[in-house]
């Protein structure tokens, strides 16, 4: 999945003179649910815990995080289970929020 991703991700040229060549790479449109620089964070440790046979992955994250919910979504794209630990008070008033429903349904 990732080598595919990260290949599909092309590059927008927005100068192109003769002394200036001026690229964007368009990390937001990397995946749906796991974009810019998250892709690359989670990939050699999805990689790492797949070769070690791990079957359950674990991260923090507050809960607005889109770590999370990228997270949980790698998680379950890779077969892992995917536990969540949210930090904060920002549950308070509100419990499940829309980061938090994306997480939750993927795991």
């Amino acid at each position: 999945m990732f080598n595919a991703i990260a290949q599909a991700v092309g590059y927008q040229t927005l100068i192109d003179q003769p002394d200036i060549h001026l690229d964007l790479k368009r990390l937001d449109l990397i995946h749906p649910h796991i974009s810019g620089n998250k892709f690359y964070k989670l990939k050699y440790n999805l990689q790492h815990a797949k070769q070690l046979g791990l079957d359950t992955l674990i991260t923090f994250g507050g809960a607005f995080s889109n770590h999370i919910a990228a997270t949980a979504y790698a998680a379950h794209y890779f077969g892992f289970q995917s536990i969540g630990i949210i930090r904060g008070e920002e549950l308070a008033d509100q419990h499940l929020n829309h980061t938090l429903c994306t997480a939750s349904q993927f795991g």
